[in-house]
C-alpha cells in the first residue's frame, strides 16, 4: 500500500513557478521540510518530467518547470473567474505552469513567461498600470472594468474550464448564451449589448459541467430570450439534479406559464433573480408576480426564493424615492428586493442605507427603511444580526 503524501506536488509546483531556479535547501524551507524529503518529491517531478535538475556542484542542485511559467492575477472577482479559467486550461495542455494570485499587489522578482490579468469593476482600470509599464511585452490585461471589447480566442473561448484553479468554489460554471435582446436605448446603464452584442446561443452545459459538482452557475445576461432553449438547458439540469443558479437574473418580461412552472420544477442553489429598473414597469411585474403566485408559488415561497434587484442610478431624490417606492411594493407582495446602485457614482449614506436595508432581510421584513437607522441599534436587533448583544 502506497505511503500517504505529507506535501503535495503541487505545492513545489506553485514555489518554481512564482520564481525558477531554486536550490533544493530553499524550497525545502518554503515548504518547510527537511531538504532530503524536497529533494525526493523533487526526483518524482522529475521522473514526470514536470521539473528539470540542473547539477551545481556535489552538494547543490537548482531546480526549473519544464514548460512556460504562466502568472493569472484575479484582480476583483467576487465569483471563479470563468476567462482565467480557461486560459488556465489552455496552458495546462500545452504543459505550462499555471499559478493564479489575488489582487493588484504582485512581487514579480523572476517575471515569468506570460501575465493574463482580469479586472472585472471600472474603478480598478488603473491599478495593475505598474506592472503594464514594466513588462509591456509579457502582460496581457482584460476583463469588462478594462476593456469590453477584448475577447478570448475562439479556441480558447470554447475550452472546458480549468476547475482545479478555484478549489474553493465546488460549482461548474458558463455561459450557454451570450448578449441580449434589449440594447442601451432601453437599458443605458447596461454594458452587456457593447460587450456582447445581440443574444444568441453558445455553448451547451454539457459542454463546461463539472460531473464532480452537484451545483451549476450560469453566467446568461438574457437566457429567456430563447424559450425554447431555457426549457431544454434546465430539462437537462433537471435530468442532472443540479441546483442552478443564474447569476445575472432572469427577465421578468419574458416570463409566461410555462416558465413559471419549470421555475418552480427546478432545484435552486440562490434565489430566483429578476429586476426592476423603470417605476414604469409596475404593472407588468405585478402582473407577473401574480403569475408566479397562480402556479404555486406561495408567499413564503417568493419570500424564501424570489428578489428582484432594484436599479438606482444616482443621488437624486426621484432616484432614491423610485428605489424605495419599489422595494416597498415588492415587499407588499411577499418578494425581496436587493438594491443595486452604479458604482460610477459616489454613493450617499441614504444609499447606503438603502441597500444594507434591502440587503439585511431581518430589517427588510421587519421594519420599513423609514425606520432604518433607529431600528438597527435596538439590542434584540444586534443579536440576530450579529449574534451578540451588540
Amino acid at each position: 500500500m502506497p505511503q500517504k503524501r505529507k506535501y503535495s506536488l503541487k505545492s513545489f509546483l506553485e514555489i518554481l513557478a512564482v520564481k525558477s531556479g531554486l536550490s533544493t535547501g530553499v524550497i525545502a524551507r518554503k515548504i518547510k521540510c527537511a531538504q532530503s524529503t524536497a529533494l525526493r518529491y523533487l526526483r518524482e517531478l522529475k521522473s514526470a518530467r514536470q521539473v528539470v535538475e540542473q547539477r551545481i556542484s556535489n552538494t547543490i542542485n537548482l531546480w526549473k518547470l519544464t514548460g512556460k511559467r504562466i502568472l493569472l492575477i484575479d484582480v476583483d472577482s467576487k465569483i471563479s473567474n470563468l476567462a482565467l479559467m480557461k486560459i488556465s486550461a489552455y496552458h495546462k495542455a500545452r504543459g505550462d505552469n499555471v499559478t493564479l494570485v489575488h489582487g493588484a499587489k504582485v512581487n514579480l522578482s523572476d517575471p515569468p513567461d506570460q501575465i493574463y490579468a482580469s479586472i472585472i469593476f471600472k474603478k480598478n482600470k488603473h491599478v495593475l498600470d505598474y506592472l503594464r509599464s514594466s513588462y509591456p511585452d509579457i502582460i496581457d490585461i482584460g476583463g469588462s472594468g478594462y476593456d469590453l471589447h477584448k475577447t478570448l480566442s475562439d479556441y480558447i473561448e470554447n475550452m472546458r474550464p480549468d476547475y482545479s484553479l478555484y478549489p474553493e468554489f465546488d460549482y461548474s460554471i458558463g455561459f450557454s448564451s451570450r448578449g441580449c435582446i434589449r440594447n442601451t436605448k432601453t437599458c443605458p446603464f447596461c454594458i452587456v449589448p457593447i460587450k456582447e452584442g445581440k443574444f444568441r446561443r453558445t455553448q451547451h452545459p454539457s459542454e463546461w459541467y463539472n460531473p464532480e459538482f452537484k451545483t451549476i452557475v450560469f453566467l446568461d445576461n438574457n437566457i429567456l430570450a430563447d424559450k425554447d432553449y431555457f426549457i431544454e438547458i434546465t430539462a437537462w439540469c433537471i435530468e442532472k439534479k443540479l441546483k442552478v443558479w443564474f447569476t445575472q437574473g432572469l427577465d421578468i418580461c419574458k416570463l409566461d406559464e410555462e416558465i413559471a412552472r419549470r421555475l418552480l420544477e427546478m432545484k435552486h442553489y440562490k434565489m430566483i433573480s429578476f429586476a426592476w429598473d423603470h417605476v414604469e414597469d409596475e404593472v407588468i411585474i405585478k402582473e407577473k408576480i401574480q403569475l408566479l403566485s397562480k402556479i404555486g408559488f406561495t408567499n413564503n415561497k417568493l419570500r424564501a426564493k424570489v428578489q428582484f434587484y432594484i436599479y438606482v442610478d444616482n443621488n437624486s431624490d426621484a432616484e432614491y424615492d423610485s428605489g424605495v417606492y419599489r422595494c416597498r411594493e415588492l415587499k407588499k407582495l411577499s418578494c425581496n428586493s436587493f438594491v443595486m446602485f452604479n458604482i460610477d457614482n459616489e454613493r450617499s449614506q441614504r444609499i447606503k442605507d438603502l441597500q444594507r436595508w434591502s440587503i439585511r432581510k431581518i430589517l427588510y421584513w421587519l421594519h420599513d427603511i423609514e425606520f432604518y437607522k433607529k431600528d438597527i441599534q435596538k439590542p434584540d436587533i444586534l443579536k440576530r444580526l450579529h449574534g451578540t448583544n451588540g
